[in-house]
């Protein structure tokens, strides 16, 4: 066979072994920059996620205070509630974190407020969740109509 002279072969060697710490080096490199990265990625996206949980738990208590507000103003205008003013009440639950509280203005001749119409204002509130939610409808009162006197 074939055989290589023992001063070739010599040389060879050598010009290998910087070559191959070269691309070691390189490579160790590579996979650190990469883990890096990989961190990096990771550390936004979950931030991102955490921020849309956030503000997911945030829209939905602003719909559940929107809902209570205007399902209270219907149970008034259906004659459910009284149309006068309530302090604030607990909710039943699931949403005993809520409360609700009934202002009504009376009808006044300052305010120009004529045919009987009461401003009512419906204040649902959260102090654990730190959410307030209003919402005013004029509503004419539930009085009889005045007769004349007879």
């Amino acid at each position: 066979g074939l055989a290589w002279p023992s001063g070739i072969g010599a040389m060879i060697i050598p010009s290998h072994q910087p070559s191959r710490r070269f691309n070691t080096g390189a490579v160790l490199f590579e996979i650190v920059l990469a883990l890096v990265l990989f961190t990096f990625s990771v550390t936004i996206i979950s931030s991102s996620f955490s921020a849309s949980l956030r503000s997911v738990d945030r829209m939905r208590h602003e719909l559940d205070g929107a809902n209570l507000a205007t399902s209270t103003l219907a149970e008034i205008e259906l004659g459910l509630k009284p149309l006068e003013t309530a302090p604030p009440t607990v909710f039943e639950p699931p949403f005993e974190k809520w409360t609700w509280q009934i202002e009504v203005t009376e009808p006044s001749e300052d305010l120009d407020m004529g045919g009987g119409l009461s401003l009512v204002e419906v204040i649902i509130q959260s102090e654990e969740l730190g959410r307030e939610t209003r919402l005013a409808r004029m509503i004419r009162g539930q009085a009889s109509p005045l007769l004349p006197d007879e």
